[in-house]
């Protein structure tokens, strides 16, 4: 008869939920990235190894005038006149004066100045007019305010694992001085598993590629989605990073009709925010991080010279010379579903044990896909900074 203390034990040890419970603790406590975003729920995969999500884009509340207007005009020029419809209360970044929209001809306004009991002035040409409200007559009808057509964007799901393995000796000493080997290499083997995935959530590529005869995919990141066109990417041209180069990030993704709520660096930069809000606000949040290998613990943030933003992350996968801001709510892990666990949806475990070996080899493993929504409007990186 199979002696119970060494037979099974390691697999016992390593069934789905404890692997997802074990994983959950791990990635709140060692990742920077992988901590603020979601996990979502598991999803059927489509040829085999893709999954898509639809990218709707809301136009932005404001444009830019294109020439200078006298106190007296009631034309107003802008960028784009399709955000603006008659009722509309405008207002000039240049000054405190409001305007009321009395018809719109292409990309020319028809304005009612000095609103409201405000004063006209002369607007200058790249003045923001940005719209304040909406006014409607009782029994209005419906009138569309700036919503795309959604588009489809795609990423492939890639299959991450890791392998425990304990020799029968190993297995049948349980203690060895205070430290459980078992507990602890089961852990060391999920702490692994957290820097793998906050790598690919970071620098992740999406791409097939064949390996022998088989076709690998691997799920593109941060990265590779602010990499596409029509993304937000700056070349900081080997300059030093400013509250100012943040602020332009942030009002980009805001003049887009997008929002952000987390800019993450890495470690070197992260020196270099701290010198920066320690000069310009009182700040003692960025001086307890943590660094840890692989991972950078998430830094709360009370910064309001970088717009809206809430949370800094310190994540040691972002290279020394970039910044990125991100809506996290916009970015999910998603599990393929029939293909990991069934309790949770994210990890499976597999008796890789071979035939006659001296101990047992479990493996744990997974098939995930990087959701990154609304890349091109809640999202931009900066790169190159000196």
């Amino acid at each position: 008869m199979a002696d119970p203390i060494t037979s099974g034990l390691l697999a016992a040890a390593l069934d789905d939920k404890i692997i997802n419970e074990a994983f959950e603790i791990a990635r709140s406590n060692r990742t920077g990235i992988l901590q603020t975003v979601n996990f979502g729920g598991a999803r059927t995969p489509y040829e085999g190894y893709k999954m898509s999500w639809l990218d709707m884009r809301v136009d932005a509340t404001n444009s830019a005038t294109t020439a200078q207007v006298l106190v007296a005009a009631t034309t107003v020029p802008v960028a784009d006149g399709t955000k603006f419809r008659a009722g509309m209360t405008v207002s000039v970044s240049s000054s405190d004066e409001v305007m009321i929209v009395e018809s719109v001809s292409a990309n020319n306004l028809t304005v009612s100045r000095g609103f409201g009991g405000t004063t006209a002035v002369q607007i200058e040409s790249g003045d923001i007019i940005t719209i304040d409200s909406v006014g409607r007559e009782e029994n209005s009808l419906a009138a569309n305010d700036g919503i795309f057509q959604p588009e489809t964007v795609e990423n492939f799901f890639q299959t991450m694992d890791t392998a425990v393995e304990m020799s029968r000796r190993a297995l049948a000493t349980l203690q060895h001085g205070n430290t459980n080997d078992l507990a602890f290499q089961i852990s060391e083997r999920i702490r692994q598993l957290t820097i793998q995935m906050d790598r690919a959530l970071v620098r992740g590529r999406k791409a097939t590629h064949t390996i022998g005869s088989k076709d690998v995919s691997y799920t593109g990141g941060l990265r590779y989605f602010l990499d596409q066109v029509g993304a937000h990417a700056v070349d900081h041209s080997a300059a030093a990073l400013t509250l100012d180069a943040i602020n332009d990030l942030n009002a980009e993704i805001v003049s887009r009709g997008g929002m952000s709520d987390t800019v993450a660096v890495g470690i070197a930069k992260a020196r270099t925010l701290n010198s920066l809000v320690a000069a310009n606000y009182s700040s003692e949040r960025l001086t307890d991080w943590q660094a840890d290998e692989g991972s950078v613990l998430r830094l709360p943030s009370d910064l309001p010279l970088v717009g809206n933003i809430t949370n800094i992350v310190v994540d040691t996968n972002l290279a020394d010379d970039e910044l990125v801001i991100y809506d996290s709510g916009s970015v999910s892990v998603i599990p393929m579903a029939a293909g990991n666990s069934s309790d949770s949806g994210n990890w499976q475990t597999k008796d890789a044990t071979q035939n006659g070996q001296d101990g047992e080899r479990v493996r744990v493993l997974g098939d995930f896909a990087m959701e990154v929504r609304q890349s091109k409007t809640h999202m931009a990186r900066l790169h190159n900074i000196g």
